[in-house]
C-alpha cells in the first residue's frame, strides 16, 4: 500500500524537540515497523522528515483502502500490549526519563485525511477494486509514464497544498489535473505527480503529492516550468470562473495558499 494504490491517506505531523531528534527517529521507525507488521497490507505507514521547512518536523503517512481500515489501527492502539510498550518505553533513561510525550512538542500533532482526486479517474468504477474507498491515484496517470514513483519508492516526497477559490473550484481541480498530466508525461521515471483532496477538513483544500527520484529531479521540474513551451502555455491559459472573470492558473487559488513541504524518509541513525 502506497500513495498510488491507497483509497485514502492519513497525514499526521508533529514537531520534535531539538534535543531529542535521534530518539524521535528511532521511535518512529520502531512504531512504523510494528504497525506494518500487524496491519499490512490493509494499512501501511511510512515516515518522513521535513528537510526544507521546519527543522525537526516529522510526518507520518498512513495508507488505507477504506475508512473502516482505520478501525484496525484504533484496535491496535487500545488493545495491543506490544504496541503500547513502544509508546510507553523510557527512551531518555540518562536524561531524566521520558517517552514520546517528552520527545515531541506538546500540542504540535496535526492530522488530516486526503483522498485521491476522484473526478478524473480513467477507469470505470465497476473495473476498480471493490474494497477501495475511491479510485486510487494510479488511475490518474497514463501507462506510458511508467516507471511510476510513489511514497514507498521515491527519493524525495513533496506535499504541495493549495486552497482553491470557491468560484473557481472545478477549474482549479481541472488545472491541476492538466498540470500533473503534462509533468508526468515529460518527467516519467524522474517524477510522478498525484492529485488529492482534503476530506473531513478544509473544503476545497487540494493537494499534490510530487514523488521525485532525487533532489536533481526537483530542479528538473523547475526547469521544465521555465522552459517547456506547452507547459508554460497551459499555466498561462485564461480560464473563466463562475463570476465570468478570466484568470490564469494563479487566479484559481487563494494567493499565498500554495505551500510545499519537502521530505525524505526517516533515517534512524542520523544525529
Amino acid at each position: 500500500m502506497h500513495s498510488l494504490n491507497a483509497g485514502m491517506v492519513i497525514h499526521r505531523e508533529a514537531q520534535i524537540h531539538y534535543d531529542y531528534l535521534s530518539e524521535a527517529r528511532a521511535f518512529a521507525i520502531q512504531l512504523q515497523s510494528y504497525m506494518n507488521m500487524k496491519l499490512s497490507p490493509d494499512a501501511v505507514t511510512l515516515v518522513y522528515e521535513e528537510v526544507f521547512g521546519s527543522h525537526g518536523k516529522m510526518h507520518w503517512f498512513v495508507h488505507l483502502r477504506t475508512p473502516s481500515d482505520y478501525g484496525r489501527l484504533l484496535d491496535l492502539v487500545d488493545h495491543d500490549k506490544a504496541f503500547q510498550d513502544i509508546y510507553q518505553e523510557d527512551r531518555l533513561p540518562e536524561r531524566g526519563g521520558g517517552n514520546w510525550e517528552r520527545i515531541f512538542v506538546q500540542g504540535s500533532f496535526r492530522e488530516h485525511v486526503i483522498v485521491p482526486q476522484h473526478g478524473f479517474a480513467r477507469e470505470a468504477m465497476e473495473e476498480l477494486d471493490p474494497r477501495s474507498f475511491l479510485p486510487p491515484a494510479r488511475h490518474q496517470i497514463a501507462d506510458a509514464n511508467a516507471p511510476f514513483l510513489h511514497s514507498g519508492n521515491c527519493g524525495v516526497l513533496v506535499l504541495r497544498s493549495l486552497q482553491a477559490r470557491y468560484e473557481s473550484r472545478d477549474l482549479a481541480r481541472f488545472y491541476l489535473s492538466e498540470w500533473q498530466t503534462a509533468v508526468n508525461a515529460r518527467l516519467g521515471g524522474s517524477a510522478t505527480v498525484a492529485q488529492f483532496e482534503e476530506m473531513w477538513g478544509t473544503q476545497d483544500r487540494l493537494h499534490l503529492l510530487i514523488h521525485f527520484r532525487d533532489l536533481d529531479a526537483c530542479h528538473a521540474l523547475r526547469q521544465l516550468e521555465a522552459t517547456d513551451a506547452e507547459l508554460r502555455a497551459l499555466m498561462g491559459k485564461p480560464r473563466v470562473d463562475l463570476r465570468g472573470e478570466r484568470a490564469a492558473w494563479g487566479g484559481l487559488f487563494e494567493t499565498g495558499s500554495m505551500h510545499d513541504v519537502v521530505m525524505l524518509a526517516v533515517e534512524p541513525n542520523r544525529h
